[in-house]
């Protein structure tokens, strides 16, 4: 997978160690999907399942933003902090023309006031990304192409970072 590879680029080249380099967490089970999803409620967008099958979740994923994995949709420090940055952002639907009961976090910085948030089955465009920071700073049609820019920012640091320490 490229990410990895990015990822692994980045680490050579952050020699002031300023991004925790990590790998994907282990791949999710069908199971422990089937699980989630009848606690949810609904069944998870299709390419959001494909990577939690592939990945059930990625810390440290881009610089302090993690990629959420099965557990942290049922609770835990993500899940609360993803939600503390929601409710900062109160009324939603001005903003980016949802409401807080349409939205999954999907992942948060540990670090900032970044969360990035999937519309649920249920609303008009169901699987659209949202990138939220004390505002709306960008959207996705879905999870692969939010993955995927994810990935380009890695790639941009990687060059900063490399261009930096003249490598």
């Amino acid at each position: 997978m490229i990410s990895h590879l990015v990822k692994q680029k980045i680490a050579e080249v952050d020699v002031d160690q300023l991004w925790e380099n990590t790998l994907p967490e282990v791949a999710a089970s069908e199971d422990r999907l089937r699980s989630l999803e009848a606690r949810l409620g609904y069944a998870l967008d299709s390419q959001h399942r494909a990577f939690l099958l592939h990945a059930n979740g990625w810390r440290a994923f881009k610089q302090c933003v993690d990629v959420f994995g099965a557990d942290d949709f049922e609770g835990g420090p993500r899940a609360a902090r993803a939600i503390e940055l929601i409710e900062s952002l109160e009324p939603l639907e001005p903003l980016c023309g949802f409401g807080k009961g349409d939205l999954l976090p999907i992942a948060v910085s540990s670090d900032d006031i970044d969360v990035m948030v999937m519309t649920r089955p249920h609303t008009t465009t169901p699987g659209k990304v949202l990138w939220l920071a004390g505002g709306l700073i960008d959207t996705f049609p879905g999870f692969d192409e939010w993955f995927l820019a994810m990935v380009d920012y890695n790639r941009r640091e990687y060059q900063r970072l490399l261009k930096k320490h003249g490598s």
